[in-house]
């Protein structure tokens, strides 16, 4: 996948990141700082959750993306 997908639930208190495609999920584990991580059948993380996250209250919220070169 090319894309990076990020959604914020306000009212749910939730980031959500993905970096592989949602439906390959087939699992997901917590971790020790309210983190979901989300895998797909051979265990690669394709995404992960942050929960209890509060964010800015704008109605449009910006995200940037850096790559770091290999």
């Amino acid at each position: 996948m090319d894309e990076v997908r990020v959604f914020y639930d306000r009212r749910g208190r939730t980031l959500t990141v993905w970096f592989g495609d949602p439906l390959r999920e087939s699992t997901s584990e917590e971790t020790v700082d309210e983190v979901v991580l989300m895998k797909d059948s051979a265990g690669t993380v394709i995404g992960f959750e942050k929960l209890n996250f509060s964010g800015p209250e704008p109605e449009h919220l910006r995200v940037t993306l850096e790559t770091v070169p290999n």
